[in-house]
């Protein structure tokens, strides 16, 4: 055996030892790190989320998509597909950001604005942003217009 054949032997050794152990570790991830790695694309394996009529529903803004603060069933989910009762009143928006304009609107299956639902774009946002709404049917979305990531599905029951 030539020291080249040593040499590459030792090397892919090497080689499935490091790749084995990442899918060790992988697999033996602990249920906070899988509940992270489903809230980033958007959901994960325990929604929709039922909110009761009078719950206030806030969000973080940020460019990639509305971040769940309240209420704690939806907090650190991205996007989370919420299921609200019709005739349910409800307070919906968004109460911290990433500095970036936004503005929270609500949008029917054809992209058009709910029941003028919609608040100015701004970077910083306040009380301005908070929707105090009554759910209806032709409810489908909820949306940061400028954003395209930052849409959530909204299913009335």
């Amino acid at each position: 055996m030539t020291t080249f054949d040593h040499d590459r032997r030792s090397v892919l050794k090497l080689s499935g030892a490091t790749i084995a152990t990442a899918l060790a570790a992988g697999c033996l991830g602990d249920d906070e790190n899988e509940r992270s790695d489903d809230t980033e694309t958007g959901g994960g394996s325990d929604g929709p989320y039922e909110i009761e009529p009078g719950e206030r529903i806030t969000f973080r803004g940020e460019v990639g998509g509305w971040i769940g603060l309240e209420p704690v069933a939806i907090e650190d989910v991205t996007n989370p597909t919420l299921v609200l009762e019709a005739d349910g009143d409800y307070e919906i928006g968004w109460t911290e950001g990433d500095n970036t304009p936004h503005n929270f609107l609500l949008w029917d299956e054809n992209e058009d604005v709910v029941e003028d639902y919609e608040t100015e774009q701004v970077a910083e946002p306040d009380d301005d942003q908070i929707l105090e709404i009554t759910a209806t049917d032709e409810m489908a979305y909820y949306r940061c217009e400028p954003h395209q990531n930052m849409q959530g599905e909204i299913q009335v029951e």
